[in-house]
């Protein structure tokens, strides 16, 4: 998924929000990740937690590259501080980085100054940046001593982080919304399917804004006086100028054959999904998951123009800005879909 006009986003959310997934689907684009783990692997005496960190790798694309930085919080500010313009850093998850922050063979540390200086390193940040953070503020307050620290320590730095991020998203039971922002582009889709508004932070100093497609508003039907139904015309929208060197999202062809082979793995009644198996395969691509959902808020895109030749190329003159100007009035075939 693509979100344009930010630089950096702080992710928050509950245990099981789906917090992790929708940072994962943010920099579902870029050519190439770097992923910053946070979390000190318990070994043997917690297979739990073991086996949740397990699921994080798993689940991460093969070309992204992870970087471990256990019990040293130090070593995330100057991965951050040190990132280069061209790379893209996803951050999971800020618990970790309290976490080792607050280990008794470091106290007693300066928390108030580690987390200023994470602050500063984001605000500078070159990268691409995502931070993913659990969200412990509307719970209970803990009863122990070290539980009120962690989250005393953990909304503190949430506070900071957001305070220097261009966007803030909280993610409640899969469905974000967006806390910090002030452009907001088209719906995009995560990787577990769910369309959702992409809304984004302001863009960058220095970097040019893309044109936003022409976009007609959905045309619902009214009532008139007779009972029947009518469509409501929708607004015009405005021209759009398309350039080259545009940087368009493309369906993941990887992912696309892994949910096909996926599919000939399972047993199905009959005669199984049939040409529809393709259907599955742009899904599992668009979505950037083997296992795609069923779609939601869909949008149609109309591309439409005009080719010299007329007949010969295969078209009728002006037929092309007839079907356009059905889809602004509400009618026609695109307007019925």
């Amino acid at each position: 998924m693509s979100v344009d006009g930010w630089n950096t986003i702080l992710v928050l959310g509950g245990i099981r929000s789906g917090k992790s997934e929708y940072a994962e689907a943010l920099v579902g684009d870029a050519s190439s990740v770097r992923y910053v783990a946070t979390a000190v692997d318990a070994g043997h005496d917690d297979p739990d937690w073991a086996a949740r960190i397990e699921s994080h790798r798993v689940r991460r694309p093969a070309g992204w590259a992870t970087e471990e930085t256990g019990t040293d919080p130090a070593r995330l500010i100057e991965v951050i501080a040190s990132a280069k313009p061209d790379e893209t850093l996803l951050v999971d998850d800020l618990g970790g980085w309290v976490t080792a922050l607050l280990d008794p063979a470091r106290q007693s540390a300066d928390e108030v100054a580690r987390i200023d200086e994470l602050a500063t390193a984001i605000r500078g940040c070159a990268a691409r940046l995502v931070l993913v953070s659990p969200e412990v503020g509307l719970s209970l307050v803990p009863v122990t001593p070290l539980g009120r620290a962690f989250a005393d320590t953990l909304g503190s730095a949430n506070r900071a982080v957001a305070g220097s991020c261009d966007a803030v998203v909280l993610v409640v039971a899969g469905q974000p919304a967006w806390l910090k922002l002030e452009a907001t582009p088209g719906p995009t889709t995560t990787q577990s399917g769910r369309t959702v508004p992409a809304q984004a932070a302001p863009a960058r100093t220095g970097v040019p804004s893309r044109p936003s497609p022409e976009v007609f508003t959905p045309v619902v039907p009214a009532v008139a006086a007779s009972g029947g139904l009518r469509p409501t015309p929708a607004p015009a929208a405005v021209d759009v100028v398309f350039e080259t060197g545009m940087d368009l999202p493309l369906p993941d062809e990887d992912v696309r054959e892994q949910a096909l082979a996926r599919l000939a793995t399972l047993d199905m009644p009959g005669v199984g999904l049939g040409g529809l198996k393709q259907v599955v395969g742009f899904a599992a691509a668009t979505q950037g998951s083997v296992t795609p959902t069923a779609w939601e808020s869909v949008r149609v895109l109309l591309l439409h123009g005009d080719h010299e030749g007329g007949a010969s190329a295969g078209t009728t003159p002006g037929e092309s800005a007839r079907r356009a100007a059905q889809a602004r009035a509400g009618t026609g075939p695109l307007a019925g879909l």
